[in-house]
């Protein structure tokens, strides 16, 4: 399964859920959204459609910081993804926290610790070393966020989560060779579901011409 989408709505969400069969919600960095919005999002959204939600913001920013609030935080987006039915939730890790070994352990903590049944996990941290990216999702079941155009290998396994942050930036954009290199590398994946989540400022034109370049442009 191939499932590509925006990072927040760049649109009107009436639109977006019209147009799109999926979407990372980013608001939860910042908030968990409230029932009403919740229930809006369930009764427009098509049969089928995928929910990815990012954790709030907190958690990664601490270094996983082991206490109340992080435990609060990780208890409000479990609540959360469970009633958008979420595919997976997103553990990002910004570039100043750097990758040591109490931040690490801590990491490893927080990710073997939710619960069985939960969305699958995945550890966000582009400026982390690769191998220590992956020995911390091999240790804990969670999956590496990967920059789709930096890899060496086509995705595989149960879930690849591709990220497209922007060449340069969320301000720029991509152009039709990039896209075409990554219809290419989705073609390429083995992964039972191959996620792509834009997150530059064209993402609403990249998502949808990436969508035609693999036959999948809504009728």
């Amino acid at each position: 399964m191939f499932v590509v989408a925006c990072s927040g709505f760049p649109i009107a969400v009436s639109r977006y859920l019209n147009e799109f069969l999926a979407v990372e919600i980013s608001d939860t960095e910042i908030g968990i959204p409230g029932t009403g919005t919740i229930r809006r999002w369930q009764r427009e959204a098509p049969d089928g459609f995928v929910f990815t939600v990012l954790a709030p913001s907190e958690i990664g920013a601490s270094g996983f910081a082991a206490g109340g609030t992080t435990d609060q935080a990780i208890k409000n987006i479990l609540s959360f993804a469970k009633k958008l039915s979420a595919l997976a939730i997103v553990f990002r890790v910004p570039e100043e926290v750097p990758c040591k070994r109490p931040i690490v352990t801590r990491a490893k903590a927080v990710l073997a610790g939710l619960p069985k049944g939960a969305p699958q996990a995945v550890l966000d941290a582009p400026h982390w070393p690769k191998g220590q990216v992956e020995k911390i999702c091999e240790a804990t079941g969670a999956i590496p966020a990967q920059s789709a155009l930096d890899l060496a290998e086509a995705p595989s396994g149960g879930m690849a989560y591709l990220t497209m942050p922007g060449p340069a930036g969320h301000r720029s954009r991509y152009d039709e060779d990039a896209l075409d290199e990554l219809a290419a590398i989705c073609k390429r994946s083995t992964a039972k579901t191959t996620v792509v989540v834009f997150r530059n400022i064209d993402m609403e034109a990249n998502a949808k011409r990436l969508l035609s370049l693999l036959g999948l442009a809504p009728e």
